[in-house]
């Protein structure tokens, strides 16, 4: 089953509205914490206790008293009522000056507070389970007592969702739409960006698109797509021009095998058929050589799948590759030694390095070399060099810059060439060491001749054995 991809507007929106949200409760919150403290401090008793002792200040009969505050209670309370406020009813309590009792709405504050507690003026005390608003006020002729429980944390959420909520409600939608609408027109550009892109046609046309685009956001995004196009640009560029190369340096040795091959047929003498063989042959040589080096940059390609690694002896596989160019070696008259100790154990890839150590070899063959030698040393920080030195011509430092280049042939090399060369062997070298995560460096050739390939590798534990020299020859 496949998933649904994520929207990014739609993760967008619920992100502004959850601030929304948090941002609406926390408003909630202070409002009623502001509400509950308003309360605390200006009471209804506060209010109604002191507009009550103005009304009987001037009472002289207690009749008329209890009759004023008895009606003005009973509204009070059925008001209360009506309005859904579940915190309880106001007491009032009324008592002559020498303390006679006149009125009482609800249950004895003398069980609360005794009378010379009783605060004067407006008070706030916890009583019956619930924080009462209080005032007491007396002159020559009455002393009047009032608690009135203030309103709960439900009635004040509600008081408060009854004030913000439809406020709220028809916020709520324009919100949404006002968030959709910012959100959709903010992620145009992209759209459009990855219309462009969808238009593109690769196979064609893999120049840097180059958009003016706007927003800082979108400039880096676009500025990698154009370093990709870049690199494919060059990388296909990389390609043509090998294939080009490559059917041309094919060309040649197959144009020599169809002449050879037609002298071999149609010569009359024995001589020139022997020659026209031995020719044939040496194209042939020359051929499978070619091929085999294209087919082993082909593997070394970046693109190319990741080498293997495997733990070898690096003394081991350097003897393996001096051996295999022993016939070449002794055909040439050249010296073949090998300075290394008796083991090395080393973790890579195995065909990489004996891709590269054969085509350094073969090339220090190839270009009149008389003595080469392979080294294999321990180097500081965890590192250990393994190199390929000879005493040919050398490459000019002039021409040092060019020399790993694919199917390049130095002018001073090419004199001292006791065959020709394909022009890709250093290529290899270098794509190997690449593979290697190695660094590959020119050196020393031998006797102040001649030059030097210098591979820095990554060290693995090497064993205890004798770290003597082995040479042969």
């Amino acid at each position: 089953m496949q998933l649904r991809s994520r929207s990014l507007g739609r993760r967008t929106v619920g992100a502004l509205l959850l601030a929304f949200v948090v941002i609406t409760l926390a408003l909630l919150a202070l409002n009623y914490w502001s509400v509950k403290h308003s309360l605390a401090q200006q009471s209804q008793a506060h209010q109604l206790g002191r507009l009550l002792a103005r009304s009987i200040e001037s009472l002289e009969q207690e009749d008329s008293a209890r009759a004023v505050l008895q009606g003005f209670v009973a509204e009070y309370n059925q008001l209360r009522q009506e309005m859904a406020w579940e915190n309880g009813a106001m007491s009032v309590e009324l008592r002559t000056a020498e303390g006679r009792l006149v009125y009482r709405s609800g249950p004895p504050l003398d069980a609360w507070l005794q009378a010379e507690a009783w605060p004067s003026g407006p008070a706030l005390r916890p009583w019956n389970g619930r924080m009462q608003s209080t005032f007491g006020a007396q002159d020559a002729r009455w002393q009047l007592r009032i608690a009135d429980p203030l309103p709960g944390d439900r009635i004040l959420l509600g008081w408060l969702l009854g004030e913000l909520g439809p406020s709220l409600a028809l916020a709520l939608p324009v919100l949404l739409l006002t968030l959709w609408l910012a959100v959709r027109t903010g992620l145009r550009p992209l759209r459009e960006f990855t219309a462009r892109i969808a238009g593109l046609d690769l196979r064609q046309d893999l120049a840097p698109l180059q958009l003016d685009l706007r927003y800082a956001e979108l400039q880096p995004l676009a500025q990698a797509f154009d370093r990709l196009l870049s690199q494919l640009s060059a990388q296909r560029a990389q390609e043509r021009a090998f294939v080009h190369d490559a059917a041309h340096e094919l060309r040649t040795p197959l144009a020599a095998l169809g002449a050879q091959t037609h002298v071999l047929l149609h010569s009359l003498d024995e001589a020139g058929r022997q020659r026209a063989a031995q020719a044939l042959q040496q194209g042939v040589e020359r051929t499978a050589h070619l091929s085999q080096q294209l087919l082993d940059l082909a593997r070394l390609d970046p693109a190319a799948s990741a080498a293997a690694h495997e733990r070898f002896d690096l003394v081991e596989l350097c003897a393996w590759v001096l051996q295999q160019a022993h016939p070449a070696a002794r055909q040439r008259a050249v010296s073949l030694a090998l300075e290394a100790p008796e083991h090395w154990p080393w973790q890579g890839s195995r065909h990489a390095l004996q891709s590269l150590l054969q085509n350094l070899v073969d090339n220090g063959l190839r270009y009149g070399a008389r003595e080469l030698r392979l080294e294999l040393q321990a180097r500081a920080a965890g590192r250990l060099l393994l190199a390929v030195r000879d005493d040919g011509p050398g490459i000019a430092p002039e021409a040092q810059a060019r020399m790993f280049e694919r199917f390049w042939r130095g002018d001073q090399a090419q004199e001292h060439m006791q065959e020709p060369g394909s022009g890709l062997g250093l290529s290899i070298a270098a794509q190997a060491a690449f593979q290697l995560e190695a660094e590959l460096r020119v050196g020393p050739g031998l006797h102040g001749r001649g030059i030097g390939f210098e591979l820095v590798l990554p060290d693995a534990p090497a064993s205890s054995a004798a770290q003597a020299p082995a040479e042969s020859a």
